[in-house]
């Protein structure tokens, strides 16, 4: 999840491929402004006790799941804001294709998420998504939406931070998602806005690592998601996403004890081509890297602020067959105990 979603997940901006115009050539004046802030990373809420303040409890938004508890809490819930510009679309061959001067498109989103603890060292997540997709193309406009792929997922500390000196802490993640969020096939005409999610089933496992000398942390993550297959509403021939695989190393310093952390990650996404009964489409493969920097004020010992500005805007062959957006993402969380 917001995944995200560790990082922040573009699950939650589902990764629909625009059915509207977006070839126009780049210019030069916007390769400059497409060096800015990049993506994805996890909302970073409180610090974690004194030997590891710095170790940041992320919301994430990859299909990951929505970070952890801290260790003297019971449950947490958050609610994450947050609305993206969709600057152009990195093409099969690894082109960014600027959006023309008359197309914009957004998508603004909303994430409910909670964590319960079930055991020491076993907690239980879920997550609840909604996107609302601007499309604008000359005289024409068109606003849809409704709710993305819910998902749930089981967290297993295996060695917790500071638990064996000097190792670093490890986690295992398993979560799946269901098919609530509209594919980009079951959107209307004349824009074709409105897809949420990939709505497909799927599942995904994930190995998550930090080591944190205080005040500094440094954080790994890596997972695979898998889809099942669905059949096509327009054409009912079955179709399947590739295996998806997420990696997202970020790192942080806790500049206030005790109060405020701030971060920056990298993330880089891989996807096997799609799958059309059975055979590959050519050309359907996608990959893309961005990076993100976050900040999080624990204003009160329950709660806790934080914003993630993040992008996938790149000057050149940072991406295929993804969209290249800006995202601005404000978050609350509320911790138990």
């Amino acid at each position: 999840m917001v995944d995200s979603q560790g990082c922040w997940r573009l699950g939650v901006l589902a990764p629909s491929r625009r059915l509207a115009p977006c070839n126009a050539p780049a210019d030069e004046h916007r390769l400059g402004f497409s060096i800015a802030w990049v993506l994805v990373l996890a909302l970073l809420v409180a610090a974690a006790p004194r030997s590891a303040k710095a170790a940041a409890c992320c919301v994430s938004a990859t299909s990951f799941g929505v970070g952890r508890l801290l260790i003297w809490e019971d449950f947490a819930v958050g609610l994450q804001l947050g609305h993206a510009r969709v600057l152009g679309q990195w093409d099969p061959g690894g082109t960014l294709r600027w959006n023309p001067d008359d197309y914009s498109e957004g998508i603004s989103h909303a994430q409910l998420w909670a964590i319960a603890r079930l055991r020491e060292r076993l907690e239980l997540q879920g997550w609840l998504p909604v996107l609302i997709n601007d499309r604008w193309s000359g005289a024409t406009s068109q606003i849809a939406g409704g709710m993305g792929d819910v998902g749930a997922a089981i967290r297993w500390q295996i060695l917790a931070i500071g638990e064996i000196h000097p190792l670093p802490s490890l986690a295992l993640t398993v979560g799946g998602f269901a098919p609530t969020g509209h594919r980009i096939e079951q959107t209307s005409p004349p824009l074709f806005a409105g897809a949420t999610g990939r709505g497909a089933w799927g599942g995904s496992l994930a190995l998550e690592s930090e080591y944190a000398p205080s005040p500094w942390f440094v954080r790994l993550e890596a997972g695979a998601t898998g889809f099942l297959s669905f059949e096509r509403e327009d054409t009912g021939r079955r179709e399947q996403y590739g295996p998806l695989v997420r990696a997202c190393l970020s790192g942080g310093r806790e500049v206030v004890p005790g109060k405020v952390v701030v971060a920056a990650a990298a993330l880089g996404e891989w996807q096997s081509p799609l799958r059309l009964e059975g055979e590959s489409v050519p050309d359907s493969q996608s990959h893309l890297y961005s990076l993100a920097a976050s900040i999080s004020w624990r204003f009160d010992p329950h709660w806790t602020l934080l914003g993630v500005l993040s992008s996938s805007v790149w000057p050149q062959g940072f991406g295929a067959n993804q969209d290249a957006r800006i995202d601005f993402t404000a978050g609350v969380r509320y911790g138990y105990f």
